[in-house]
């Protein structure tokens, strides 16, 4: 029984197989009596398929059918057309097409569906044009000729996979003087699988980028995708790639940076790794780089982060990439911290410390701008165009921080920039053995030239060291503290001097005017030895003019520092008083009084003549900080001063008086 029903089984099968075996042989003979059938069908197919995709004319030349070891056909000279006078976007001097036997015998070689596309020698020209836009961004958004979609277009066409092989990436840059190509990938390829719809796709990449032989890896895995855009709730397809980057040059990238970007590095290479998988519905990416022997404008340098970030594909504009483990060094930069940014809203936080910040490195690694902004010390325009679309606030903590001739250590800030209004919201810092609270203060970095306001609380400032750093000198020693509030614009002193505005305090403990000694320019009027010597003789000695406990309230305007009540302080020759102002620029109009005390003035008689209360002695102060001129009252108006202390007799009294008053007396004989 079992035999007689296995008997028409494989009769059936045998009949089935023979039909099989006879289709395909009328399907060969078919095809080998009329090659063309595949040409023509493959030729349109191709032309059409990749027209209607990437929205460009696409041609071949040639087109030639074989059979094994697929059939298929091969192309020669594939080009893609590019825009007006552009290179054709991409060229192949060779490709193969592969064929889907079954339905190619099933419809006698009428129905040819594309198996997998191999190009060699290929060669994709990248542009970017003077308004700085890439030849690629509308790629597939608008049909060659008229924009009507051809005949055809609505049937749903793939390829199963596609290969490249020796392949070369070119990029036209047109923005630089007479535009520049350059080799920007070569030795590239590529595999693609499952490129149809409700496929898995498959790829990896190797290519060769600014080297001599293969640095960069790619391959990845992406699963199918649902029938259109995931509704939400809808799962996304799941991803994975991994990719690995070495020794990738920085110029490499250059090309590919916005223009304003491309001036920040000149040179170095880069070692990246990074991997991409599916997590809850969401893309998690993890990695981390090096970077050695980077150049920012030439000065060598050297960095390394780690970063991660977490992405939701409805959301892509809202993602945010933390960074840690992040570290850059370099002449006058060591830094170190975490960081994070999002794109929508444009943000970044940070917290950052090190030992070394040198602003002027800084600032000159900004991107050089063509015509007079190159000189301009401040930020160029398109600099601060985008700082004024970004949210970025952070803390800082510093060992040094530095600009030229200023210094400042153990830094300890936190800033915000909003709108590109940089905020201290906490700042204070030792400057000159004192320290410094700079709480409140502003600087608008929008403006072509920065407007600041500087609010600063100042204790036990170490004046001589300021002096030293800022003027070559050490004019005045002491212990200064204060408060003051100042506006300005700018960044270069000799421009900021001249429209600086603002008010405050100070007061000065233990100091000396090193540059004059008003005790030897009053000595010879109170002794009647003669007069004082000339502007700038025997004024300079290394004692200078003790100020104890000197007080003053200020505004600046103008380019001077008025004071707003006379300036009051102690020395060993006794109080004074001064009124008037100073330049910015170091100049002295002031006027005033010194109280000779009466201590000095009996020392100076060796107590010959007791004197009950001080001698005021006008005081005119001229020239500048580094060479003042100290011109003390007239010797009449001395004695005036004099005359309540001797008796109410007329002047010329008084200046006999005078005169035997400071007399040493004679030493009497044996």
């Amino acid at each position: 029984m079992q035999k007689r029903t296995a008997l028409p089984v494989r009769r059936a099968l045998m009949w089935v197989l023979g039909a099989l075996a006879a289709v395909l042989v009328l399907g060969a003979g078919a095809l080998a009596l009329n090659p063309g059938w595949i040409v023509g069908q493959l030729r349109e197919q191709l032309e059409g398929i990749a027209t209607r995709s990437l929205g460009r004319p696409v041609s071949v030349e040639k087109v030639e059918a074989h059979w094994v070891p697929r059939p298929g056909a091969s192309v020669t000279n594939l080009r893609v057309e590019g825009e007006g006078d552009e290179p054709p976007f991409l060229e192949a001097r060779h490709a193969t097409a592969t064929v889907q036997l079954w339905p190619l015998i099933r419809s006698l070689g009428k129905d040819v569906r594309m198996g997998a596309l191999t190009l060699d020698d290929t060669r994709l020209n990248l542009v970017r044009r003077r308004d700085g836009t890439w030849n690629y961004e509308k790629l597939g958004s608008q049909q060659p000729g008229t924009g009507s979609p051809p005949p055809g277009a609505a049937r749903e066409t793939s390829v199963e996979a596609l290969r490249i092989r020796n392949g070369v990436v070119n990029v036209t840059d047109a923005q630089s003087a007479g535009g520049t190509a350059a080799v920007a990938m070569r030795d590239i390829d590529l595999d693609l699988k499952g490129l149809g719809p409700e496929l898995t796709l498959k790829g990896s990449l190797k290519a060769a980028i600014a080297a001599p032989a293969r640095n960069v890896s790619v391959d990845f895995k992406v699963a199918p995708f649902p029938t259109g855009k995931p509704q939400p709730g809808q799962p996304w397809p799941q991803v994975t790639m991994h990719l690995r980057g070495k020794d990738l040059s920085v110029n490499a990238f250059r090309n590919f940076l916005p223009p304003t970007a491309m001036g920040y590095f000149t040179g170095g290479q880069v070692d990246v790794s990074a991997d991409v998988k599916t997590n809850a519905g969401a893309y998690v990416l993890t990695g981390q780089g090096a970077a050695k022997a980077l150049k920012l404008r030439g000065e060598p340098a050297s960095g390394s982060f780690a970063f991660a970030s977490r992405i939701d594909p409805a959301r892509v504009k809202a993602a945010r990439v933390d960074f840690t483990k992040l570290a850059i060094n370099g002449p006058g930069i060591d830094l170190a911290g975490t960081a994070s940014a999002s794109v929508a809203p444009t943000r970044v936080r940070f917290a950052m410390q090190g030992q070394e910040l040198d602003l002027k490195h800084v600032l000159g690694a900004l991107p050089q701008q063509p015509g007079d902004e190159t000189a301009s010390p401040a930020l160029p325009a398109s600099v601060r165009k985008k700082l004024s679309k970004v949210d970025v606030s952070g803390t800082l903590k510093l060992a040094k921080l530095h600009h030229g001739a200023h210094v400042a250590t153990n830094v300890d800030a936190r800033a915000k920039l909003d709108e590109g209004v940089l905020s201290v919201q906490r700042g204070s810092a030792t400057v000159y053995d004192g320290r410094m609270d700079l709480r409140g203060s502003q600087v608008d970095l929008t403006k072509k030239q920065p407007e600041w306001s500087l609010k600063a609380v100042l204790t036990g400032m170490d004046t001589a060291q300021a002096f030293q750093s800022l003027a070559g000198s050490q004019a005045l020693r002491g212990r200064a503290s204060g408060d003051f509030q100042l506006t300005g614009t700018g960044t270069d002193w000799n421009q900021i001097r001249n429209t600086l505005t603002g008010s405050g305090t100070v007061q000065l403990g233990d100091g000396a005017l090193t540059t004059a000694n008003l005790e030897e320019k009053v000595t010879p009027l109170l002794t009647g030895s003669g007069q004082t010597g000339a502007r700038g003789a025997g004024s300079k000695t290394a004692q200078g003019t003790e100020l104890k406990d000197l007080s003053a309230s200020f505004r600046v305007q103008d380019g001077w520092l008025t004071f707003t009540k006379p300036v009051a302080f102690q020395s060993s020759i006794g109080s004074g008083r001064l009124d008037g102002r100073v330049g910015l620029d170091a100049r002295l109009e002031l006027k005033g009084t010194l109280d000779a005390s009466a201590s000095f003035v009996s020392t100076l008689t060796h107590g010959a003549t007791p004197i009950g209360s001080p001698v005021s002695i006008p005081l005119t102060i001229t020239g500048t900080l580094e060479d003042p001129e100290v011109t003390p009252g007239s010797p009449l108006n001395i004695a005036k001063g004099l005359l309540p202390k001797v008796g109410s007799n007329p002047v010329n009294q008084a200046r006999k008086g005078i005169e035997g008053l400071f007399k040493r007396p004679r030493k009497q004989g044996p």
